[in-house]
């Protein structure tokens, strides 16, 4: 009976070791993940915050901009839940309570056009970003389908946008220097993007006053093409006459 008893004793006490260990994997394995998990909610945060900042406001409504900075609040409030205790939650979450208030406001910056290609193409990166995030929210069920595609439809006009801008000032600016045949070939582009976008022809009064001013240009073209063969044909004959005159005084020296 006591060998029973202190195997007993033994098997208890081993079995009690196991379940201590286990219990501290276990409780291990769930804060490698809760750590896991807070370090990619603040990435999404970073990444949200950076889309704000960087994707000029004219691009996206102050209601999708509302929308965004509600996601990066409720990324943040996930990893106070998940105990992460970083003094930048507080920063970030005041930031995003301002930005929240900023957007609200009606003191919203006047938009400035982009005119080099360079600054657009960044802006179209920021917008793919954007779309992904909308995406990934529907996917995981967190938004309703009709919302998301109102959001992806949102960031396909932005990214019209931000070319039809380049080309019209591209446009303008070849107007300004009378190269009147570039700037046909601008607006030409400009048409081009709108129609490729164009929702219930929400473009149409844009692409018929592109209509009236390549009208107008080509207008130009023609009387200046006229003006010019007009010039051409007066040195043609100038240059005949010269060369009449010049055959006359070499018979006369002769």
């Amino acid at each position: 009976m006591v060998i029973v008893a202190v195997l007993g004793g033994i098997f208890f006490i081993a079995l009690i070791m196991v379940v201590i260990v286990y219990t501290r994997q276990q409780n291990e394995k769930k804060k490698i993940e809760q750590q896991r998990r807070i370090r990619m909610l603040a990435d999404r945060g970073r990444q949200v915050q950076l889309l704000l900042e960087e994707i000029p406001p004219h691009y996206i409504s102050a209601d999708f901009r509302v929308f965004i900075t509600e996601q990066w609040l409720e990324l943040l409030q996930e990893q106070e839940q998940l105990g992460c205790k970083e003094a930048r939650i507080k920063t970030e979450t005041e930031a995003a309570q301002n930005k929240l208030q900023e957007i609200r406001s009606s003191n919203q910056p006047k938009p400035e056009p982009i005119t080099d290609l360079q600054t657009a193409n960044g802006v179209r990166r920021n917008l793919k970003q954007l779309n992904k995030i909308i995406i990934g929210l529907y996917q995981e069920r967190k938004i309703a389908h009709r919302i998301a595609q109102t959001y992806i439809n949102e960031v396909k006009l932005g990214f019209t946008q931000t070319l039809v801008e380049v080309f019209r000032a591209s446009a303008r600016k070849a107007e300004a220097e009378n190269n009147h045949r570039i700037a046909v070939v601008h607006y030409k582009r400009i048409m081009s993007e709108l129609n490729r976008n164009n929702p219930n022809g929400i473009h149409n009064q844009t692409l018929l006053e592109c209509r009236e001013i390549i009208a107008k240009l080509e207008e130009r073209i023609a009387v200046e093409s006229e003006h010019n063969d007009n010039q051409l044909a007066s040195s043609v004959d100038e240059m005949m006459e010269g060369e009449e005159s010049w055959k006359k005084k070499q018979v006369y020296d002769d």
